[in-house]
């Protein structure tokens, strides 16, 4: 019995030790494969950056050198593609980017969006956005027709919104999945001027995160159009959809008319009182002046030290604060105004 235990035992160690010697053999060769790929890559790199600082930059012609023969040369042209775009704002680089990758790494990309790990499709998915792939819109089409991540499905959104932007609007519309902000917004600053108004046209339809970010997008765009759809929204119910309203206009920074804030100048919200004294600084003193000196004697501290501080920034805001000084019996409002005056002196 003892016999048959130690046989036993003996054939389990045997075992594990081909087991163990199998497993380091093949650590072994995938260390020597990575070592492989990137010296291929780091050669490639080496050999051909000029070549392709002079295609993208000098117009020198293509070479068939920079035709990539795997895998690593892949890897190689994603860091100096990549180089570029974060780099380089030229629309005449973007489009030899976006012709070389449809000619020679749309094959690629095409076959790693069926790999079954999950990494690998999303750098797929990742290129295909950066370097405008747009030949692959019906493979991303019908890859989204797997199981997939959510992950997965923003990037998706990311391409429609570039390549399709009224597939992407349909999209967003009957989508389960409901992202962040950020997420939104980082999808809505891709699209074109006449797509992105859309949202604003439909604006009731969408849920509060697309909502928000449409707003604090505008802002970022800076496009005239959108001042009229944000002042449209001054009158929303909802009262955090007016703020960010507010905000957006102020950041753009283009007041063509204040009668549609003067109301807010006594609104009972102090979010809303405080970003009206904000946007007064786009407007001469001489138009706000009477309204700013209300805000100064406001009961919240931020807001009357946004009004001293607007009022300060104008080319007789100083003046105007002395007097105010003279005149006021508000004693908290004066002490906001004295504070605003020396420090506003001690700048100069």
């Amino acid at each position: 019995m003892i016999e048959l235990s130690i046989s036993f035992l003996l054939t389990v160690i045997v075992v594990f030790l081909v087991i163990l010697f199998l497993f380091a053999i093949y650590l072994l060769f995938q260390h020597q494969r990575e070592i492989r790929f990137s010296n291929t890559r780091d050669t490639f790199l080496q050999n051909h950056s000029q070549h392709w600082y002079n295609y993208l930059m000098n117009d020198e012609i293509f070479s068939v050198v920079l035709v990539p023969r795997g895998r690593a040369h892949v890897a190689a042209i994603e860091k100096i593609f990549s180089s570029y775009l974060k780099n380089i704002m030229d629309e005449k680089v973007e489009y030899k980017i976006k012709e070389f990758s449809n000619l020679y790494l749309k094959k690629f990309y095409e076959k790693d969006l069926s790999s079954k790990r999950w990494s690998i499709r999303m750098n797929a998915l990742y290129r295909i956005a950066d370097f405008q792939i747009d030949e692959l819109l019906d493979t991303c089409q019908q890859f989204e027709k797997d199981k997939i991540s959510e992950g997965e499905y923003f990037q998706l959104l990311k391409i429609y919104s570039t390549f399709q932007p009224e597939l992407f609007i349909e999209k967003i519309k009957e989508s389960s999945v409901n992202y962040s902000e950020s997420e939104y917004r980082r999808l809505f600053v891709l699209l074109e001027d006449d797509v992105f108004i859309r949202l604003f046209e439909e604006f009731d339809s969408w849920n509060k995160n697309i909502q928000l970010a449409a707003i604090d997008t505008a802002a970022v765009k800076r496009n005239m159009q959108y001042i009229d759809k944000l002042k449209q929204l001054l009158t929303h119910e909802v009262s955090e959809i007016k703020i960010r309203a507010l905000k957006g206009l102020y950041e753009i920074g283009v007041i063509d008319e204040i009668d549609p804030y003067v109301p807010f100048v006594k609104s009972d919200m102090w979010e809303v009182r405080l970003m009206v004294a904000k946007i007064f600084k786009h407007v001469p003193l001489n138009y706000t002046y009477a309204y700013l000196e209300l805000l100064l004697e406001d009961e919240n501290w931020w807001v009357r030290s946004q009004a001293a501080k607007t009022i300060a920034e104008n080319r007789e805001g100083i003046a105007k604060l002395q007097q105010f000084m003279e005149s006021s019996n508000d004693q908290y409002a004066i002490e906001m105004a004295q504070e605003t005056v020396v420090r506003r002196q001690g700048i100069k």
